[in-house]
């Protein structure tokens, strides 16, 4: 606690109480900070802290450094929530993972914590009183200043970027931060630092007091605000008392509150979500034997004290889902909490509604289609213990459970997992060390294992479950290919699959057709002198996209032109090249114009809710073809749909990336488990100009394994370990993960040769070490991104031991920042090294 000295006295003042903050910004260290007077900071509590010559939120992760001077030490500005946002438990999980991901430990809370939990300061410009009056005097003021100037009084609060938007059309940004810098200087503007904080979910409790007299006279609503109080125990939110009562309540709450009946307390909202597509409540139904016997063994990891992480690996269909919810029922009655990650909540709309159905209002969902409000009201419900189980995508791994006792990873395969812009984690494998940290079993679902999954299994670190067959009486539908070798490239649909389509639909069934390429074409090209629209920040082609204005569009930087039939340079009609989903929907309209179609994109499903509105008029018969990229492929359960399409994944095969025939297969997979789910027998279609592809080969050939194959801790199915058997081996011999780790070190700048020597000096300054090898610098296979030029280093470890060990001596080189211009990525575990 800071005081004064005493009068006369000459006391030094007492030494301030100090704490360790992690700040959230993309820096490794930690820093020491004082504690104003009347202010109680423990672990985890959020606040506002000076940095240089702004406010940032900071973290509280221990005691300060009593080293650092007293003189030296910046006071804390402000307490962000009362309640801390992290325990001790949660702070190693969190370290872990600044450890594991060579990330700053108050970057990687910040991207755990809801928006609500943080705040900045931003500095913004307001007039002066001179400044107001000089207006009166134009005359005096040289022209770009007054512009300035002008703008600051009519829109007071703007930041220099606010302004230098607002005037782009008259001053660039250089003449408006010149001409603010002289205003501020002659004392017309001035600058000031205001907080902006992530909104706060928060409401206002109606609350009535205990033993307070009643007014003598009460009208018919204040007697009506007082019986619905008394009918909910004597306190309800305020929106509810105003969706009962109507809006004209609000002003007799007041009065009531005036004459001290009741109290109006703000409070954090911890409502549950509400369901768009409700769905009756469930009860568990009876299991199979093999969904019993993995159930069994979750229920059994439940009671150890260090359970073994569990791959449950299952067909499509095979009732994976039924073993969650029954395991996670198991969790919840032995008075523990469960989380369930799924790769994409957008796309997984069924399954939230069946855990909704199964567990109530017992269950919070996490994803970033909510608004931040949103989110942060559900966190707030998993801190109170409110929720019991929360279902979300990768964010969801931090939610703030106390008695965490199961989690669930299903599609574990999926790289949607994997956070691509700052802290590079992977939720799956992050699930498991905080399986490990809590006590807990951490269960990994799907038909379609990840090599890293599956080797983990073989070599005895996970238990294998199966579930061999679906759970009706239909098998999973054998993949049959259409051989376009020999067939014109712009052939979009093969007589074979539309003879498919048209037959399924005579049957009265629906037909899911898969592309994963969005837009209308990718290439438009000139005849005449070989021009073709390419991105000027990145170098890559544009993609036609169609609509009631075409443009060219870049997938990567979203740089975008209008589309012109006729070549700029020499006036010959250009020509659209390939083909994408809008194209393919195009194609299939007209085949089928009464059959109804949808589109399933990143085009088609901007906004919130997109998703599910889709789906849900695709499951109500509003249309019986679907086409889409890898969004249709996910986690769909359409009883009947009769017919799963690809128009084709070869340009997948195709691509410099050692796991192209693992996603292929992965895909393909996955859309076949789409088909045949109901009454009817489902078939899967393949359009290929490379049917001897191994991955095909795998999917459509009668499976079989080596015979000298190593049996290994569990048996070898044929049908479900041919292809990971056979990749597994394949994996080894080239020396690739997961027989070996990576680390990828990306150097990017917009000078291309001083970002290629930003690169050769980081490769000799690394540290040498036994194990480990150093490739590079080369540059990326997409060498230039968003206006930088990209040049990679890959460290290629014999294990993530090993490599980790060498992190941490490389960690004082990586941690420096590079010359400037020059930004250094980490990316720990890449899913691709593009």
């Amino acid at each position: 606690m800071t005081g004064s000295p005493s009068a006369g006295t000459g006391a030094a003042e007492p030494p301030r109480p100090r704490v360790q903050l992690a700040l959230a910004l993309p820096v490794r260290d930690s820093f020491t900070y004082a504690v104003p007077a009347g202010m109680e900071l423990s672990l985890g509590h959020a606040v506002l802290a000076p940095f240089g010559r702004q406010r940032v939120t900071g973290y509280v992760i221990g005691p300060g450094d009593p080293s650092v001077p007293e003189a030296r030490l910046k006071a804390v500005t402000r307490l962000l929530d009362p309640v801390p946002a992290f325990d001790a438990e949660q702070l190693r999980f969190l370290q872990w993972i600044a450890r594991y991901y060579q990330s700053g430990l108050g970057e990687v809370i910040a991207t755990a914590l809801p928006a609500g939990m943080k705040a900045r300061s931003r500095r913004v410009a307001l007039p002066t009183e001179a400044g107001i009056q000089l207006l009166a005097q134009p005359g005096l003021v040289e022209e770009e200043r007054l512009l300035v100037l002008r703008e600051v009084v009519a829109r007071p609060g703007l930041t220099a970027g606010g302004l230098a938007r607002r005037l782009h059309e008259e001053l660039s940004a250089d003449q408006v931060k010149r001409q603010l810098d002289a205003l501020v200087a002659d004392g017309l503007v001035q600058l000031n630092d205001r907080e902006v904080r992530g909104p706060r979910a928060r409401l206002k409790l109606v609350r009535r007091l205990p033993d307070a007299p009643l007014p003598r006279r009460m009208g018919p609503q204040m007697r009506a605000v007082l019986d619905l109080l008394d009918d909910e125990s004597g306190a309800l939110p305020l929106p509810r008392l105003v969706e009962r009562l109507g809006s004209g309540i609000r002003p007799v709450v007041r009065r009531l509150q005036d004459r001290g009946v009741v109290e109006v307390v703000e409070v954090e909202d911890r409502r549950a979500l509400a369901l768009r597509r409700a769905r009756e409540p469930d009860v568990a139904p009876p299991l199979n034997p093999a969904q019993q016997r993995a159930v069994d063994a979750i229920t059994a990891a439940l009671s150890s004290p260090r359970p073994t992480p569990l791959l449950l690996h299952g067909v499509t269909g095979s009732g994976k889902t039924e073993v969650y919810l029954q395991a996670a029922a198991t969790a919840l009655a032995r008075q523990r909490q469960v989380l369930l990650l799924v790769p994409e909540i957008s796309l997984t709309p069924q399954l939230t509604g069946r855990v909704r159905a199964r567990f109530g209002d017992a269950v919070a969902v996490l994803h970033s289609g909510l608004t931040a409000a949103g989110r942060q009201q559900q966190w707030q419900r998993i801190r109170a213990g409110e929720a019991r189980l929360a279902v979300g995508a990768r964010s969801a791994l931090f939610a703030p459970f106390r008695e965490l006792g199961l989690i669930i990873v299903d599609e574990e395969h999926d790289d949607s997992y994997k956070q691509d812009e700052g802290v590079r984690y992977h939720a799956r494998d992050c699930a498991v060390v905080r399986g490990q940290m809590a006590g807990c079993p951490v269960v990994l679902g799907t038909a379609t294992p990840s090599l890293e999954s599956w080797h983990n299994a073989r070599l005895g670190r996970y238990r294998h479950l199966r579930l061999p067959t679906r759970a009706t009486a239909r098998s999973v539908p054998r993949v049959e290919l259409v051989d376009q070798r020999g067939r014109p490239p712009d052939e979009v649909l093969s007589p074979e699959l539309a003879a498919a389509i048209e037959e399924t639909l005579a049957a009265g069934g629906k037909a899911i057709v898969l592309f994963n390429r969005r837009g209308y074409a990718p290439v438009v090209e000139c005849p005449g002198c070989g021009g073709h629209y390419a991105c000027p920040s990145c170098g890559v082609g544009l993609v036609h996209h169609r609509g009631r204005a075409p443009r060219m569009l870049c997938h990567y930087c979203g740089y975008s032109q209008p589309f012109q039939p006729a070549c700029p340079s020499c006036g010959t009609d250009v020509e659209i090249l390939g083909h994408g989903t809008a194209r393919v929907e195009e194609v299939l309209a007209e085949a089928f114009p009464e059959a109804g179609l949808l589109r399933m994109d990143a085009d088609t499903t901007r906004g919130a809710g997109r998703h599910q509105e889709l789906l849900d008029r695709f499951r109500d018969g509003a249309a019986r073809i679907l086409v889409g990229t890898q969004m249709v492929a996910k986690g769909h359960d359409f009883p009947d749909v009769h017919l799963a399409a690809v128009v084709g994944v070869d340009h997948l095969l195709m691509l410099p990336d050692f796991r192209s025939a693992e996603r292929v297969h992965a895909l393909v997979t996955q859309l076949a488990g789409r088909a045949g789910r109901g009454e009817v027998a489902g078939r899967v279609l393949v359009q290929t100009r490379q049917p001897d592809h191994d991955v095909f080969r795998h999917l459509t050939d009668a499976p079989h394994l080596p015979p000298d194959i190593d049996p290994g801790p569990f048996p070898l199915d044929p049908g479900m370990d041919a292809f990971l058997v056979a990749e597994h081996a394949r994996r080894r011999r080239l020396a690739h993960p997961p027989w070996i780790a990576l680390v990828l070190l990306r150097v990017e700048g917009t000078d291309r040769d001083a970002t290629r020597n930003a690169a050769r000096d980081l490769v000799d300054a690394l540290p040498h070490a036994p194990g480990v090898q150093v490739k590079g610098p080369i540059a990326a296979p997409l060498s230039r991104l968003v206006g930088r030029w990209r040049f990679q280093v890959v460290v290629r470890g014999g294990s993530r031991a090993a490599l980790q060990q060498w992190l941490a001596r490389a960690g004082p080189t990586l941690s420096r920042s590079p010359r400037r211009g020059i930004r250094l990525r980490i990316d720990v575990d890449p899913r691709s090294l593009l």
